[in-house]
């Protein structure tokens, strides 16, 4: 069932179940209220139109909250003169949360049959991942093993020392070109005759 409700001057669409935000209306969040503006209802084929509103029916609600809009920004400006006025504006806002459409004679659902659905158990949270903590013990006998298996790959084959041999020399005269060769002339601002 779906109704066209009245309110702050706007028309507003609302179905049970469903919130809706309309413009500031007095209450707090968790009280009930009452809108009797209704100029449509319908619930599947049938339509009713009021003239200008359906007499007697009404939607019931319960305030969901009380807030505010984002900032909009007003800007006035006028040419040639240097007149600017620069302003903000955040509308009021409140949130309700539509509980029956009734036409003219229905009397609203008892509340324990409305929050009865609702309760659920609440299930339970997941486990947070992230990373396992690794005592001292564990990272010393993480190391010792390293170690063991680099040594006997050393002392199966006698290849394994003479590549890390040559992979030392290798590694030498890499690092002397990255500080720079020696025999590059410093370069200076004179200019030099020759």
């Amino acid at each position: 069932m779906y109704a066209v409700v009245r309110t702050g001057g706007k028309q507003y669409r609302v179905e049970e179940g469903r919130a809706v935000k309309v413009d500031h209306l007095p209450g707090e969040p968790g009280d009930s209220i009452e809108l009797g503006d209704v100029l449509l209802m319908g619930e599947g084929e049938t339509i009713t139109i009021g003239a200008p509103t359906i007499e007697g029916a009404r939607v019931v609600g319960t305030i969901a909250e009380q807030g505010r809009d984002p900032k909009i920004v007003v800007f006035r400006y006028k040419s040639k003169t240097r007149s600017r006025k620069k302003t903000g504006h955040r509308q009021h806002f409140t949130k309700i949360v539509v509980d029956d459409i009734l036409a003219a004679g229905q009397q609203p659902k008892p509340k324990a049959a409305i929050a009865a659905p609702e309760e659920e158990p609440p299930a339970e949270a997941p486990k947070k991942r992230g990373r396992r903590k690794v005592s001292a013990e564990e990272t010393t006998v993480a190391a010792e093993s390293e170690d063991r298996v680099a040594g006997l790959a050393e002392t199966d084959t006698g290849e394994a020392a003479a590549g890390d041999a040559a992979t030392e020399a290798a590694a030498e005269p890499a690092t002397s070109e990255a500080e720079g060769p020696a025999d590059k002339p410093k370069r200076t601002r004179r200019k030099t005759t020759e």
